[in-house]
């Protein structure tokens, strides 16, 4: 069956269409009729279907139909706001605006016209007369703002825009493109003439100007292509279409005539809107000169809209014309498809509709003749009718043009005339100009000449004079030296007979310290005395753990038996602390006793020094040649000497490396020492006796601020005596004429003296101590409290009893000039109790030794115990009882900050549960810890919120957090339940929960408040230990008890919550409101700080009436006020370097003073007096960086105080507690050790590092947005770097002459987890010396002449720790330690030597290698590389090396900053359609992301330039770019998406939701040459190509697609520079 047929089958009512069609072509629409239509078959019966054929009516003009296509829609008028009388139907949307309006209601002007389109009219823009070269343009009185359109510039557009030419402010004028047009480059062009600059050929034809496009341009072109189908397929069918020839041609003559018409129609409707404009451009142009214009205009908009109505009528008529055509053709398709029907043979005409089918066909013919016989001569003449008028409004609008056109003819000839001699004029000027111009320049010219001229006479003169009284100089010491030269000689000889004694001495001290050295190596053979120190100490915690035993089991009548334990078993700890450090001090006493000898003659320096004296007499004094002889024997002997004294220094490198071994005494030793301060037992003095207490090691805390507690008791008469003059404590210098703070009890009260440099200070309680049995003391409590010059006693009688007394509290003032506590840590001295014989005490406490029990109770929030002392005086521990007194038992674990506490747990335990209740007003702080292997769990506390940080399995660490603030000093309950079953970790505070699935590991034990050393440097774990209380520990099998700890104490001291300092980052501020109201004739504000920032603010002081602030501007302290309006003081010194400073102003009767350290600035006239207002402060601000802390500000209703300040604070960027510039006091356990002794570095060439030292220039570019502030937890290890992201990475170190000696000594620390691979190569053509790693070994190999040599480590080290590795070689000898004490040894059979070369390879090696050394470089990193001691920090070239992250990574390439890119050679073809996705994360705003192709024709760039994002694409016939910038900065450590796409000569640039398109004329070959794919930025050869930046990308960049293939980036032909392909650090 045909298909003509098959649809007839299937469309219900197929003659209908048919009938209807014709019915309306007919016009059958003056009376109602009704057609009657046979079913198609398969209905159940026959059923006639009507049809009712209505007249088409429509609305009038300046009317619409509301509802499109519906007959009964209504007609409402078309709101067009007067500029169009014709708007769709159904919308209302307006058509052909007019008098210059634009939008779906004529509401706004059309594009290039300004005006209120709605209340007024629309003119066209003066951009720049009445040339209308601008898209829009704001008018606001005289002034013009224009947006130009392309090719024009300037404010109101009249110039040209670089690669245009021409005039525009020339009445008729305009620009156009520059013919000067090479190899798709717009070539540049005189502005005025056109002429090329470059004198090149000019091309055929300028090239077409082209409009910007809009975004719509893609969605156009779909629908343009999608049209262009259609038309094409129904061209192809009506082309198949074959009816009667007869009414065929009646259509085809039909058409003709309606396209005749429409033709006519239109060129009439372009005359009209052609003539219209001109009008209206006139009016417009010249409104400025002649109001008559304005009629002129209005008159011509009347006539316009007559003529648009008239327009409106025979646009109707086409309309119908169209329609009747497409009615005519429809017949036609039905009446063809119903003839093959008809002509089909009988047998396939089984579809046909039943019935008489021949009566209809009749039917159909009868319709097809009254067709033919219809005429349309009536519409026909009604077309011409209306064609006719409008040619007669036509002529009359022509003619009133003309009337006026002679008037405007005229006033244009004057403003024409006008302009011309204005520009005459113009270029005169102009003229004029350069010529003045020139004559300046050269002018210049000459002053430039006579200057250099002068110059160059005066530096003649000065050389001259110079030369004189160097020849003056010269002949001087010529006869100088010929009469020392005698007295030289003889002191050379006897020089001669010095050296040789020692270099016998010396010879004798290298073999006994060989000896010493060989018995500390072999830690296998024998035990050393290393190992026997790491034993003693490690028995220092069952001894503290013994005395803790004995202090909790102490109780009732026994408690004196176990006071003494408790000093006996204290008397170890000292024994053993001192016998640890012997051991350890002795290890290296041996080899440092032979290097002074050395160092203290400074025999290298000499030797040298004299052998470089003796070769300048040789050519000075030729007389004596023969007397010299003797010195030249000596510098023979000179290098034997200087080799001893090297191979000397050698032999001390292994012993650089026990001070691992060391740390970790030094750590047990810490330890003890915190063991003791946790004896908080009353120590009994016997009136003769005394002790020197060890203090903290930050003295620097107690300038500024000083808070001492303890507990006193006095015997009763019965025993003491009578006595009522005692000395109780001092704490200063031993020369006590200067600052101290100290203690004495005269005539039984308690007296408090302090002195500050110039003045003591002295109060008396007026209460007499208590007095009390020794067996059941009742002890007083003194709290000393200091604030600067300013102290408070609180006193409480009878605190440990059970009813004290109420605390009385004494004010006291030090009338001095200084402020601080200037204590000398080298002669500082905490006496108590007594002192020793040859001490001098001050006058004011000048008594004898005390009598009674003392017990000290802390220092500046730290436990301090009178138990923890240096020295003792008449006192033994072991035989004096000690006091007793009532002590409230707490269940309460103060953390200081410095430590940790170790619990063990029950490891297989099916549901482990962990539970604390914690106290705290710190920032930050570790809570709870485990681990395992590589595993672990930390719960921290950051910005005061929980945070939780977790690795359960392969991939990075992993964070998530609460966002409830629990660092307000309240209690706060945390639980930790894991379900091993469930795969669930479980932490709940405060009623708020985190969950974690995944593989939950075993461990056996944890850790609370911190974590060890070790653990930190495995993990790399930065966040500080707590600092608050904790209570209620649980665990799954109960109460936890804390018996394995560091910097824990059992009780929480009142001051604990007391927050003094504040660390701030960059902008970060604290304020306080409601300060009370200041004192008015005394002002003070005290603060210290501690910065490396040049500039920022640190303090602002405000009132109502009153403004004061302190700041640094380039390193100097300045002063000023309000009121001032400039500084009143500028420091002479600057304080960014890091350490604590204190600054005070001080402002009374006197006048006002600026204190700096103690540092007076003075002026007589002191601040205006301060209203009764309240005060407010704020700290920090700009760009501060740093910390602050011991905050003071005098107030009125308050005693002198530290301000505490977590209270009335807000705070922005701001941590609390402690102070983030200061090292870690997790690390200050290990003050004094150092791994390698300091040596001079060796500055080859220049230094390879990530992250330079912040300057205030770089600051500064932060600001501006070109790159990112570096980000908070960027950990890269410091001078560390990566190897392995090339197979071939390596740094190339080349040596110096001075370096290159026979004998070496290499070391270089590790961190791995690779099994194999090479870290070090140097070769010569017969020897070789190679470091690699082979199954996780260290393996040392030489070679040379054939032979071989062999080292290997017995443990493997690729376990992801840093490790030390010391080498190296003398002559034949080798050497292999790692760690410290695990050595191999060996020679090179044979005589075979080797020596050092001058090239050093780290990681991968370009020499040729032996076979059975790895040919490519080991994954890992590598520090601290070092030639015999001395650190070898700068390499001279550098591939595919990158700084090492001490943070975990993930996927994606890290660009360093110190330049790279990436190469895959031949993988990427632009063509027409071209998609590029990638993703970055930048640290810099400026660099080249991804550039594809290397000739100039034919290459895509995408690249940042100052935070904007372009993409940049140059084809065959031209080229163009697109740009973003992005609504916040890219610098938020966020990924951001970035999308490039080509298709149908369009650009289009995405960065994450935003779009930027651009058309330009470009094109690529459909089968072009596929080009490299440069990542992160381009080789030195391609910056040839006019990009604006060719700086390489600093970031991150991952997930790179083209046309949706992956491209595989490990596959990469070429790395060069710090490039990582192993991952991106996380941000």
């Amino acid at each position: 069956m045909s298909p003509a047929v098959r649809w007839s089958a299937r469309s219900p009512g197929w003659l209908w269409i048919f009938v209807a069609a014709l019915g309306q072509c007919l016009g059958y629409g003056s009376e109602q009729q009704r057609v009657a239509f046979l079913q198609p078959p398969g209905q159940s019966h026959l059923q006639a279907s009507f049809v009712e054929l209505r007249p088409s009516q429509d609305c009038s003009p300046g009317y619409y139909r509301a509802n499109r296509g519906l007959p009964t829609g209504r007609c409402i008028p078309c709101d067009c706001n007067g500029h169009s009388n014709r708007c769709q139907d159904g919308s209302g949307i307006c058509i052909n605006c007019q008098h210059n309006t634009a939008g779906e209601h004529c509401e706004h002007c059309k594009e290039g016209h300004y005006g209120n389109a709605i209340h007024g009219s629309c003119r066209v823009c003066p951009c720049p007369h009445t040339n209308s070269f601008a898209t829009g343009c704001a008018v606001n009185g005289g002034n013009v703002r224009c947006a130009c359109k392309p090719g024009y510039t300037g404010a109101q557009c009249e110039r040209c825009a670089p690669g245009y030419f021409g005039n525009p402010q020339k009445f008729g004028g305009s620009c156009q493109p520059c013919n000067c047009n090479t190899n798709g480059q717009l070539g540049t062009c005189d502005p005025l003439t056109g002429d090329c600059v470059n004198q090149e050929p000019k091309d055929g034809s300028p090239a077409e100007e082209c409009d910007d496009c809009d975004s719509c341009v893609m969605t156009l072109l779909n629908d343009l292509a999608t049209m262009g189908e259609e038309l094409r397929l129904m061209k192809t069918k009506l082309e198949r279409l074959s009816v009667n020839t007869g009414a065929l041609q009646q259509i085809q003559h039909m058409e003709t005539q309606a396209k005749d018409l429409r033709n006519q129609l239109l060129n009439y409707r372009s005359a009209i809107s052609s003539h219209g404009s001109k009008v209206d451009g006139l009016e417009k142009d010249l409104s400025h000169l002649n109001h008559e214009f304005e009629t002129l205009q209005e008159k011509a908009q009347i006539n316009s809209r007559k003529a648009q109505t008239l327009y409106n009528n025979v646009d109707r008529t086409i309309q119908s014309a169209k329609e009747l055509d497409t009615k005519i053709k429809t017949v036609i398709r039905n009446v063809h498809i119903l003839l093959k029907q008809i002509s089909r043979p009988d047998g396939e005409g089984n579809d046909l509709p039943l019935g008489d089918w021949s009566k209809e066909l009749a039917e159909a013919h009868r319709m097809i003749r009254v067709l033919r016989d219809r005429d349309f001569r009536k519409q026909l003449t009604e077309a011409e009718a209306a064609k006719t008028e409008a040619q007669l409004l036509l002529n009359r609008i022509r003619t009133w043009l003309e009337t006026h056109q002679v008037e405007n003819n005229g006033l244009v000839k004057n403003i024409r005339d006008a302009l011309n001699d204005y520009e005459a004029k113009l270029q005169h000027l102009r003229a004029a100009l350069q010529e003045a111009a020139t004559q300046t320049k050269q002018a210049t010219g000459l002053n430039h000449e006579n200057e250099r001229a002068l110059g160059a006479i005066q530096r003649q003169m000065k050389e001259m004079n110079s030369l004189k009284n160097d020849f003056t100089k010269y002949l001087a010491s010529a006869d100088s030296s010929l009469l020392q030269t005698n007295n030289l000689l003889q002191q050379m000889d006897k020089s001669q007979k010095e050296y040789e004694n020692l270099a016998a001495a010396l010879n004798g001290a290298r073999q006994e310290l060989s000896d010493k050295v060989r018995e500390l190596s072999k830690s296998a053979g024998k035990t050393a005395l290393v190992v026997e120190a790491e034993k003693h100490a490690k028995s220092l915690q069952e001894l503290a753990k013994q005395l803790e035993e004995i202090k909790r089991n102490a109780s009732g009548d026994e408690l004196v038996r176990c006071a003494v334990d408790a000093a006996t078993a204290y008397e170890n700890i000292l024994s053993a602390i001192k016998a640890a450090e012997d051991a350890a001090n002795k290890a290296t006493s041996a080899s440092e006793s032979a290097l002074q000898t050395v160092i203290k003659e400074d025999l290298p320096r000499r030797a040298k020094t004299l052998s470089s004296d003796s070769d300048e007499l040789l050519n000075e004094a030729k007389i004596t040649q023969k007397k010299l002889q003797q010195v030249k024997k000596l510098t023979r002997k000179l290098p034997d000497l200087l080799i001893k004294i090297e191979s000397i220094n050698q032999q001390l490198l292994p012993l650089g490396n026990i001070s691992d071994n060391v740390d970790r005494i030094r750590e047990l030793i810490q330890q003890a020492r915190d063991a003791a301060n946790k004896v908080a037992v009353p120590m009994r003095f016997n009136g003769k006796s005394g002790v020197e207490v060890r203090l903290p090691n930050d003295l620097e805390d107690l300038k500024g601020y000083t808070s001492l507690s303890l507990f006193l008791q006095r015997p009763n008469l019965r025993e003491n005596g009578g006595t009522e003059d005692m000395f109780v404590m001092y704490l200063g210098n031993k020369d006590a004429s200067k600052d101290y703070i100290g203690m004495a009890v005269v005539d039984g009260q308690l007296t408090c003296v302090y002195n500050l440099g110039d003045r003591e200070a002295e109060l008396q309680v007026d209460q007499v101590l208590t007095e009390s049995e020794t067996q059941e003391a009742v002890m007083d409590r003194v709290k000393f409290q200091r604030i600067y010059q300013f102290a408070k006693l609180n006193y409480t009688k009878e605190a440990t009893s059970n009813k004290p007394k109420v605390p009385r509290v004494y004010d006291m003032e030090v009338s001095s000039g200084n402020t601080l506590l200037n204590l000398d840590p080298e002669n500082v001295v905490f006496y108590v109790g007594g002192y020793p014989p040859d001490f001098q005490l001050p006058n004011r406490l000048r008594f004898p030794p005390y009598k009674g029990c003392i017990e000290l109770d802390d220092l500046n929030e730290n436990v301090l115990s009178l138990y923890n002392f240096k020295k003792t005086f008449n006192l033994n521990t072991t035989e004096v009882e000690p006091c007793r007194r009532r002590k409230e038992e707490s269940d309460k674990n103060y953390f200081e900050g410095t430590g940790y506490a170790r619990v063990p747990t029950q490891p297989n335990a099916p549901f482990p549960t962990f539970g604390q209740t914690i106290q705290t007003t710190v920032g930050r702080g570790l809570l709870f810890f485990a681990e395992n292997q590589d595993h672990f769990i930390s719960l921290n506390l950051e910005d005061g919120n929980l945070m939780v940080r977790y690795k359960l399995n392969s991939e990075p660490p992993k964070e998530k957090g609460i966002r409830d603030t629990i660092n307000n000093g309240k209690d706060h309950s945390i639980l930790i339940k894991i379900g091993k079953v469930q795969k669930l970790l479980r932490i709940t505070v405060n009623g708020q929960s985190i969950e974690i699935e995944g593989e939950i590991f075993d461990f056996s034990t944890y850790y609370l408040g911190g974590i060890p050393i070790a653990i930190r440097e495995k993990f790399n774990i930065s966040t500080p230990a707590f600092r608050g209380c904790m209570k209620n520990l649980k665990k799954t099998s109960g109460v936890v008890r804390l018996n394995d700890t560091v910097g824990v104490t059992k009780k929480c001291s009142e001051d604990w919550k007391l927050v003094r300092s504040a660390s701030f980052s960059r902008g970060g501020q604290m304020s306080f409101t409601n300060l009370d109201v200041p004192l008015p004739d005394h002002f003070q504000v005290s603060f210290g700080f501690q910065t490396f920032q040049p500039s920022g603010v640190l303090l602002n002081h405000q009132t109502r009436t009153s403004s004061l602030q302190v700041t640094l501007e380039d390193g100097h302290i300045e002063l000023s006020t309000r009121d001032s309006g400039s500084r009143i003081f500028r420091s002479p010194q600057t304080y960014m370097d890091g350490l604590l400073h204190h600054v005070s102003v001080i402002s009374d009767t006197s006048g006002l003073r600026l204190l700096i350290d103690d540092q007076i600035l003075r002026r007589n006239q002191g601040l205006p007096g301060f209203s009764n207002a309240q005060q407010s402060l704020r700290l920090g601000g700009s760009y501060f960086e740093g910390c602050i802390s011991n905050v003071f500000v005098q107030r009125l209703s308050q005693s002198p105080e530290v301000l505490d300040l977590t209270s009335r604070s807000t705070k922005r960027d701001t941590s609390l507690g402690g102070c983030s510039l200061n090292k870690p006091p997790f690390l200050m356990l290990l003050k004094g050790s150092t791994r390698f002794n300091k040596g001079r570095t060796f500055n080859v060439n220049q230094l390879l590092q990530d992250a330079p030292k912040v300057s205030p220039r770089s600051m500064e570019a932060w600001q501006d947005g070109k790159s990112c502030l570096p980000p908070l937890s960027a950990q890269a290890t410091h001078r560390a770097h990566q190897f392995g992201d090339s197979p071939t990475s390596h740094l190339l170190f080349k040596l110096p002459q001075e370096m290159v000696k026979p004998r070496s000594q290499f070391a270089v620390d590790i961190r791995t987890t690779s099994s194999r691979g090479l870290v070090f190569y140097t070769a010569t053509k017969t020897s070789f010396m190679a470091l690699y790693l082979s199954k996780g070994h260290v393996v040392f190999a030489l070679g040379a002449e054939g032979k071989k040599l062999r080292l290997r480590s017995k443990a493997k080290y690729n376990d992801g720790r840093w490790h030390t590795v010391a080498f190296g070689q003398d002559g034949k000898k080798a050497r292999l330690v790692v760690d410290g004490l695990r050595a191999q040894e060996g020679s090179l059979p044979g005589n075979s030597t080797i020596s050092t070369r001058a090239q050093l390879y780290l990681g991968s090696s370009l020499l040729a290698k032996p076979k059975s050394l790895p040919k490519h470089s080991f994954v890992g990193c590598l520090k601290n590389f070092q030639l015999d001691l001395k650190p070898l920090d700068s390499p001279s070239a550098s591939f595919g090396v990158s700084p090492c992250s001490g943070s975990s990574l993930e996927r994606g390439l890290y660009f360093s900053q110190g330049g790279g890119h990436v190469v895959l050679a031949n993988s990427v073809s632009l063509g027409p359609e071209f998609k590029l996705i990638f993703s970055i994360r930048p640290r810099s705003l400026t660099g080249i992301l991804i550039h594809i192709g290397s000739q100039p024709g034919q290459h895509l760039s995408v690249y940042m330039e100052s935070g904007k994002v372009t993409a940049s694409v140059d084809g065959e016939a031209g080229g163009t770019l697109t740009s973003i910038t992005p609504k916040q900065s890219l610098c938020d450590g966020q990924w951001h998406s970035v999308a490039v796409s080509i298709k149908q000569h369009i650009l289009h640039l995405e960065l994450d939701s935003d779009n930027s398109y651009t058309a330009g004329q470009f094109s690529f070959p459909a089968n072009s040459t596929p080009g490299s794919l440069h990542i992160g930025g381009v080789p030195a050869n391609l910056k040839m190509l006019t990009l604006p930046v060719w700086k390489s990308f600093f970031g991150c960049l991952k997930n790179i697609q083209v046309n949706h293939i992956t491209v595989p980036v490990t596959e990469a032909m070429e790395v060069q520079g710090s490039v990582s392909l192993n991952g991106c650090p996380d941000h």
